[in-house]
């Protein structure tokens, strides 16, 4: 069985939906303060006076899940609210116990992991050596802090929103509303990568950094990344080929340019983090195989997995399909369980396995 975890960017509204119900649930308690914990740590550790400076109304993790309501979780959190609670999801559904997918599968055991973008935390978390309760809360409070420490650096280094030439404001907006609201990240449907390639070198360096690929999702769905001003100016040059028929722009809500070189300043701050205040993680420490790097490669070769966990999500392309086949070609697993909790990952490697002819199953919590 080779366990999946999807990413940032797809869960949505019903994510908090699903937490408020776990957090209510009286054997989850100590998941729970163990991993609220792990978050007012990273806080922290950042220094909440700094956390400030970008995330004004702060994280408080505890309110949003206490919430009986439907309210969503404030927007001014952004990618790291989302990013925290993807996380909290993905290890709480996991944790042994009532309610541990595991126990569904028929018997079988993992034999691998892989994880989307930032999912990839999870994929790497379910390989630890843990057993027992007590021991999976302490060991989840500590994932929580990292993930969320990585999340807040990534912000304290990302470029400052600076207001983009008039001009190249206007003509955005000349596209018409279905343009959408300009942002950090994009998602293309339609062109190849080769096409995409040569458009991205045609734009070139200019205010506001430049645009490049940062997820391959399929041979004809990226998501492009880099800023948005960056991100406006490739659209409005190459639009002989973003305003073709059957070619769709989506800019998405990421608060931050994951899978760029913009966020390279964060590498050593995450890095430093993980050497002061947790005991690093060594590939060879993981109990079956991790795909989540863009090579892609199995993570059980890692000098220090942290590490390259952070700098895959935050700073370097990622190519889902060669993580899928790698996973799938090596270990050749029986079934592939999705924990989700967004459906967009799931959707792609669906489509994979069925392009490559994959006699296993796949199924989705």
């Amino acid at each position: 069985m080779l366990l999946h975890f999807g990413g940032l960017g797809d869960p949505g509204g019903p994510l908090t939906g699903r937490l408020r119900e776990l957090f209510r649930q009286q054997h989850n308690s100590r998941f729970f303060a163990a991993a609220l914990a792990g978050v007012e740590a990273a806080l922290e550790i950042v220094g909440r006076e700094e956390c400030a400076r970008f995330l004004p109304g702060g994280l408080p993790v505890r309110d949003w899940l206490a919430d009986p309501g439907e309210r969503p979780v404030p927007a001014a959190g952004g990618s790291v609210a989302e990013g925290v609670l993807l996380h909290l999801y993905q290890l709480c559904v996991l944790q042994p116990g009532p309610g541990n997918p595991l126990a569904r599968a028929g018997g079988l055991r993992p034999v691998g992991a892989v994880g989307h973008s930032l999912g990839s935390y999870a994929a790497m978390f379910a390989a630890l050596p843990v057993e027992g309760r007590r021991e999976y809360a302490a060991a989840a409070g500590r994932s929580v802090a990292q993930v969320t420490v990585a999340l807040l650096r990534c912000h304290q280094v990302a470029p400052a929103a600076r207001q983009p030439d008039p001009e190249l404001l206007r003509r955005h907006a000349e596209l018409g509303p279905a343009a959408g609201v300009p942002g950090a990240m994009a998602a293309v449907v339609g062109p190849q990568r080769e096409a995409l390639d040569e458009a991205i070198s045609r734009s070139g360096d200019g205010p506001g950094g430049s645009a490049g690929i940062g997820l391959v999702n399929s041979p004809t769905f990226h998501v492009l990344t880099g800023g948005a001003e960056a991100l406006m100016r490739l659209r409005l040059a190459e639009g002989g080929l973003f305003e073709r028929p059957g070619t769709r722009w989506s800019y998405l809500g990421a608060t931050a340019p994951f899978h760029s070189p913009v966020l390279a300043p964060a590498m050593p701050l995450i890095g430093r983090d993980v050497d002061r205040h947790w005991q690093p993680v060594k590939g060879d420490e993981l109990t079956v195989p991790v795909y989540g790097t863009g090579t892609p490669a199995d993570l059980r070769s890692s000098p220090h997995v942290l590490y390259e966990v952070a700098e895959q999500q935050m700073c370097r392309p990622f190519d889902w399909p060669a993580v899928v086949d790698a996973a799938m070609a090596e270990l050749d697993p029986e079934l592939v369980l999705d924990l989700g909790p967004g459906a967009s990952a799931a959707a792609l490697t669906r489509a994979r396995l069925r392009e490559s002819g994959s006699a296993a199953r796949f199924t989705s919590l």
